[in-house]
């Protein structure tokens, strides 16, 4: 592998870090639940901002790309506060908001990366309402077109309670991973994120502790922080 694809002589991420052998942990588990040889899209979000959804996408992406024979994309569809293409020193736009508008093809939209079987999808420009551009199943109908090209899809969202656009890419992704800042984040507020994305249906997988103190990512099913009561007893 040259330089050129090689993550760890790129900066963006040491594949033997500890933190890197923690989001390969997470990845086997996320595996075993959702089967990654097949098509998929994860949505990575949290309650609020700053508890490490954007850099957690980032780097579960890296990790991924390197360890399975697959295409990755990372999608940046926070539209309102996007980071990645910061990241990656391109342009923000045209990105994720001109697919969604039908004014632009995946091919078009999506760029390569120094990364081997890594592309990233840009957020584009919001406009003046964002949330206009999410309706109609636009979502569902962009997430099928990069399907067409990518097998991994990791769409790196907005947090839950600010604003309601996580709720519209639900209907486009297999599943979701929730982050809290361990130590950090109100317990309160998490709960609120969690019973949001649960009273619209959403396949939360889990939920990813970020370790303050270590700078290490953990992953929990929603039980572990008492997250999965609610769900215990409407089987029961």
């Amino acid at each position: 592998m040259s330089a050129a694809t090689d993550p760890v002589r790129g900066g963006l991420i040491d594949v033997e870090s500890p933190m890197a052998i923690e989001m390969r942990r997470i990845m086997i588990r996320i595996g075993r639940q959702l089967d990654l040889e097949r098509k998929r899209t994860l949505m990575i979000t949290s309650a609020e901002r700053g508890e490490g959804k954007s850099l957690f996408s980032l780097h579960f992406s890296l990790v991924l790309a390197y360890h399975l024979p697959r295409r990755v994309l990372l999608l940046d569809a926070d539209i309102r506060r996007p980071v990645q293409h910061t990241v990656f020193q391109t342009r923000k736009s045209p990105g994720f908001s001109d697919l969604l508008l039908g004014e632009a093809t995946v091919e078009e939209v999506a760029k390569s990366t120094k990364v081997k079987n890594l592309d990233l999808l840009p957020a584009g420009d919001a406009g003046g309402r964002p949330s206009r551009l999410f309706g109609g199943h636009r979502v569902r109908s962009a997430v099928e077109q990069l399907h067409k090209i990518y097998d991994v899809v990791i769409l790196d969202s907005p947090p839950v309670v600010p604003v309601s656009d996580p709720l519209h890419f639900l209907e486009a992704v297999d599943g979701v991973l929730y982050l809290v800042m361990a130590g950090q984040t109100p317990r309160e507020l998490s709960k609120r994120g969690i019973d949001i994305l649960d009273s619209a249906g959403a396949n939360i997988l889990g939920v990813v502790a970020n370790n303050l103190a270590e700078v290490l990512p953990y992953y929990y099913d929603q039980k572990y922080y008492g997250y999965g009561d609610k769900k215990k007893k409407r089987k029961g």
